[in-house]
């Protein structure tokens, strides 16, 4: 069990490979320490890499001779645009990110998107291995496709007519927080807002409880699967309403290919409680860290009803790259 050094202290990390590394507490998070001294201003060691600490009083300056091994390999990473960047806030982490997607030919269709995650997370003042959390998701897609149309005219000829039509625009909101029970064991509960004009609905709002196990849980792969109710509310172009509960069953997976590359994917599914109709979202992103904060995401989401809106798709895909920023 490790303890928490204040903010200046100096120690001694006596890492598992038999390495150690002294130097100032600059700043402390649930998975890593930020140390200070004459080699390195800003050196993140992963708490999973330290075997135990050892407080040595005020913080000073040292001349002693550096560890080569894991030590050698933490220095190059920090110096590359691959080094692990802290976060700004302690409990806090954000995304953001903003794409264009453009065509130019016999069809004209420019397609913008934005999506923005900002979640918190607080250990327990009981029990610092569990965590309160929160995390609110927005998301908004806007575009449009121009095409020529050819057309009779009144000399019976053929004229091309300029058409533009709305091929995208929809807003969503989602806002969950889960409670730990336990390290596997945690309740949440799960609310949303939107609209989609091309699938043809006005308004859809959705709410429920549930309970999640987290299945793997390796510092570069975690799953977790997820089961619960969620009422839905959806207000439709063709003047119908549906109000009706759902199951929800859903999982999702976060994976650190490289120190660079990661990738995330989620998967729900909500069966009416009849069972004769259901709905499915998928979303997977391929995320690349360009320098420090600033990733190139590549996303691809997924929604199908087996109850559309007449003169509708019952499925919608959609693949976006775009640039982001995490903080």
């Amino acid at each position: 069990m490790f303890l928490n050094t204040a903010r200046g202290e100096n120690v001694v990390l006596y890492l598992k490979n038999g390495d150690k590394v002294t130097g100032a507490v600059m700043s402390e998070y649930t998975n890593r320490v930020v140390l200070s001294n004459s080699w390195s201003k800003e050196l993140s060691v992963p708490l999973s890499e330290i075997k135990k600490r050892e407080i040595t009083g005020v913080a000073t300056v040292t001349n002693a001779p550096v560890p080569t091994n894991f030590l050698a390999r933490l220095r190059s990473n920090l110096l590359s645009t691959n080094a692990v960047v802290p976060p700004l806030f302690k409990h806090w982490k954000g995304q953001a990110e903003v794409g264009v997607d453009l065509t130019y030919s016999t069809i004209q269709q420019q397609m913008y998107h934005g999506s923005f995650t900002l979640s918190y997370e607080r250990p327990y003042a009981s029990n610092s291995k569990l965590f309160f959390r929160n995390t609110t998701d927005f998301l908004a897609e806007y575009g449009k496709t121009e095409q020529n149309v050819q057309r009779t005219n009144g000399a019976g000829g053929t004229v091309s007519v300029p058409v533009t039509v709305t091929s995208a625009n929809q807003i969503g909101g989602s806002d969950k927080t889960s409670f730990d029970v336990s390290r596997r064991w945690y309740l949440f509960n799960l609310g949303g807002a939107g609209y989609d004009q091309i699938r043809g609905i006005k308004l859809h709002i959705e709410d429920g409880p549930g309970a999640g196990y987290r299945l793997l849980t390796a510092s570069n792969l975690t799953m977790n699967l997820e089961g619960g109710a969620n009422y839905q509310i959806q207000n439709r172009t063709d003047d119908t309403h549906i109000r009706d509960l759902f199951f929800r069953a859903a999982e999702n997976v976060n994976w650190k290919m490289t120190p660079r590359t990661t990738f995330a994917e989620s998967f729900e599914f909500y069966p009416r409680v009849n069972f004769d109709e259901y709905r499915t979202r998928l979303e997977a992103t391929l995320s690349y860290n360009l320098w420090r904060y600033v990733y190139l995401n590549l996303s691809v989401r997924d929604s199908y009803d087996t109850d559309p809106v007449p003169g509708t798709s019952a499925n919608e895909l959609l693949v976006h790259s775009a640039l982001g920023v995490k903080f």
